[in-house]
């Protein structure tokens, strides 16, 4: 007599989490998380039902004829044919979310890096050849530990297999399993070994954990039984049989070592553009994500995968906003504009950091030669450099006495998307910034306000775009560049890149009126000075004193400004590609500053000038979700 008790396993512990599974990653996912999900649950289901249809006959298990409603499939219940596919998803949804916060690229193995000069050597003391070389080799001794275990466990089960009797199931779980853990191990260890420990656990754990729970419940009540004859008769506890303990955590293992294999090879195509010099779909073919796995570590560009690491460890140190943003992005173009914010972050630093406003010049006036002849020579007109004349030029480092840092984000810039004068733009932006009075030199009381350099809201525009609106400005170039879509004219594109730099200036603006009373005790004030005339204040007396009446006004009016400007330009946040995520990482990551701005209206008034309110976490999480949901 058929019956549901099956079905009533999913429809109360299975589908409720899948579907509270796919709302939490709805606004994250993205297509490569499509893809992934879609090619797992066809290779894990053609993968298991012959196994499964195996134990069937042979009565390893049996399902009770009150408990499933009777139709099958090759001998399997329709019920445990939807087991596979919904186990197979929760799993891959649980390591997709944990995965979020990670730029796959930036944890692939990288080789020993020969220094092809001594400036090189010195330039890298944190990174030091030895500790490079250790960490390789551990990963090479520790991939084989793995695969002897894992060969060892296959050998155990064949002699289980081989034995008949009680270890029958046990030994049928290690024979199926472990040789395709085997060859994804041998495949991606160094990958599954390289990311966060937490992004392989997890995954791993937690759903184990969940499932073992479910199969207390189903064998207590009978759902499906375990042939005693077949199984050792030990339980984990309660009802659970120890093979059942040990499916559901092999299962696991193998759905987020697939997802952790399919990481892997998409972080090998999108991070070495000069290997797959070619436009990534949003669905590689099989045969491009073959071709990526069989990449050698030995042709990876170690000194690209280093830098890609630094510029993730400064993204997430300096920009929460943009850091959470990032994890929207996919593919390519995430890789690039992490590049860019490292390049813009550092020349920042290169400036704020100088001992002196004389050093501070010299070092902007050679970084800005730097830029002009590394993008000179992409230039169309440029000769095409080969291959030996780029392993033989000296690094940037060396040719215009740089910082590594800095020398070695100008050189992973992706040129050939970027135009050269919003980066120049940018450089003017930080020459504004020193043309502001040295606030060490005792001269300070005889300042006067024409030696600050915003003099007119003309000037504070001018700013707001070299420093901010270019960034937006870049940011849309690249969207460009890796969007396929051909929709847009050329007006319209310029239009989009237009509302961008206005964008852009209006987060300025944002970022400026919270940041008064720091920017003060650098002695500079960035509110125009016609405005400050209009309260009776110089920005001498703010950098003085940022916490007054006139200030707070200002503040109010510079914060209209902004959120003005917001509204006028966020409608052409929803023109842009959505390739990538483009459309909506843009969109998370300028609510979530704008965010501040609200915060600080809504605190005005009410908290002093130098005590700024911030954005909570909470707060900041659940702007950025609802924008990605709009």
């Amino acid at each position: 007599m058929a019956g549901f008790e099956y079905t009533l396993v999913h429809a109360k512990y299975t589908i409720p989490v899948a579907i509270l599974l796919t709302i939490l990653l709805k606004p994250f996912k993205t297509s490569a998380d499509h893809y992934k999900v879609t090619y797992l649950l066809v290779i894990a289901v053609t993968a298991t039902i012959p196994w499964d249809s195996y134990l069937l006959k042979n009565k390893v298990w049996t399902y009770p004829e009150h408990a499933v409603i009777g139709a099958t499939f090759w001998r399997i219940p329709v019920e445990e044919l939807f087991f596979f596919l919904i186990q197979t998803y929760i799993t891959s949804l649980v390591c997709i979310i944990a995965g979020k916060s990670i730029v796959p690229s930036a944890y692939l193995p990288t080789l020993p890096i020969t220094p092809p000069s001594p400036s090189i050597e010195e330039a890298k003391p944190r990174k030091p050849k030895q500790l490079i070389q250790n960490d390789y080799k551990r990963l090479r001794r520790m991939g084989l530990f793995g695969a002897i275990g894992i060969v060892s466990l296959a050998v155990i089960g064949a002699r289980l297999v081989h034995g008949g009797g009680q270890g029958t199931y046990m030994g049928l779980i290690l024979v199926w399993a472990c040789p395709v853990i085997f060859f994804i191990w041998c495949l991606s260890h160094q990958y599954i070994l390289s990311v966060p420990v937490k992004n392989v656990m997890i995954p791993i754990l937690l759903p184990t954990a969940y499932l073992w729970f479910v199969d207390t419940l189903a064998l207590k009540n009978g759902t499906w039984v375990i042939n005693p004859e077949k199984s050792f008769d030990v339980k984990l506890w309660g009802y659970l049989d120890i093979e059942e303990a040990i499916f559901f955590l092999v299962t696991n293992i193998l759905i987020t070592f697939g997802q952790l294999a399919f990481d892997h090879t998409l972080a090998v195509i999108n991070g070495f553009p000069e290997i797959f010099n070619m436009a990534i779909p949003s669905w590689p073919p099989l045969q491009l994500m073959v071709r990526g796995l069989s990449v050698s570590v030995n042709n990876y560009t170690p000194r690209r995968i280093l830098n890609l690491r630094d510029a993730i460890m400064k993204l997430q140190n300096k920009s929460r906003s943009f850091s959470l943003a990032s994890s929207v992005f996919e593919g390519r173009l995430r890789i690039d504009l992490v590049l860019l914010y490292a390049f813009c972050r550092n020349a920042d630093d290169l400036i704020d950091e100088a001992d002196t406003p004389e050093e501070a010049q010299k070092a902007l006036a050679k970084l800005s030669d730097a830029v002009s002849n590394t993008f000179s020579q992409y230039q169309p007109s440029a000769k095409p450099i080969s291959h030996v004349e780029k392993a033989l030029k000296p690094p940037i480092s060396m040719l215009y006495n740089l910082p590594e840092e800095m020398a070695s984000s100008l050189e992973m810039l992706p040129i050939e998307a970027l135009p050269l004068k919003p980066i120049q733009g940018l450089l003017e932006g930080f020459g504004m910034d020193l043309q502001f009075p040295s606030i060490n030199k005792e001269v300070k009381n005889h300042m006067s306000a024409e030696k600050f350099p915003i003099g007119t809201e003309s000037d504070l525009k001018r700013y707001g775009y070299c420093v901010a609106g270019t960034v937006a400005e870049l940011l849309i170039h690249l969207v460009f560049h890796h969007s396929p879509t051909k929709d847009l004219s050329l007006k319209e594109r310029e239009e989009i890149i237009q509302a961008g730099v206005n964008m852009g200036i209006a987060l300025q603006y944002i970022n400026i009126s919270r940041d008064i009373a720091k920017d003060a005790l650098m002695g500079r004030c960035y509110i125009p000075s016609d405005w400050l005339a209009e309260y009776n204040l110089t920005p001498i007396m703010v950098v003085e004193k940022p916490d007054r009446h006139g200030v707070r006004m200002l503040k109010r009016r510079m914060l209209r400004n902004a959120m003005e400007i917001y509204y006028q330009n966020k409608g052409a946040i929803e023109k842009l590609p959505t390739y990538g995520g483009a459309r909506k990482g843009v969109r998370g990551a300028v609510e979530n500053y704008v965010e501040i701005g609200r915060v600080l209206l809504e605190q005005d008034g009410r908290m002093p000038i130098g005590n700024e309110a911030t954005v909570s976490k909470t707060r900041r999480l659940w702007v950025f979700v609802k924008a990605l949901c709009i």
